[in-house]
């Protein structure tokens, strides 16, 4: 996965950024053995911070027909990290730039 340049909308839904994304408990599993390799230590790439705040977010939709709560903060907080780190000068919801960036990093691996 790599970061692409495009920062503005459109915008996909969770729906059709997650379409083909592996599945939470596969990307849990991933982010955990790269959480516990020697690296970790190091700086983690982009790659990483990607997918961990697309998985935030996918673990949030679950939670959130009922009451936004924790999952939901949690998923803000990481997809923040995210837009900081990338500095794309584009004003809108984080998690949304998480999702358009997911997409296309999916899009660009295939």
């Amino acid at each position: 996965m790599s970061q692409l340049p495009t920062t503005t909308g459109p915008f996909p839904t969770p729906e059709q950024a997650y379409a083909n994304a592996p599945s939470i408990l596969d990307e849990i599993g991933w982010t955990t053995r790269t959480l516990a390799t020697p690296e970790c230590f190091t700086e983690l790439d982009r790659e990483f911070y990607l997918r961990k705040a697309a998985l935030l977010d996918r673990i949030a939709l679950l939670d959130e027909p009922d009451t936004p709560g924790e999952a939901t903060e949690t998923a803000v907080a990481a997809a923040r990290y995210l837009l900081d780190m990338d500095r794309p000068g584009v004003i809108c919801d984080p998690r949304t730039y998480v999702r358009q960036q997911y997409a296309h990093a999916l899009t660009a691996d295939q």
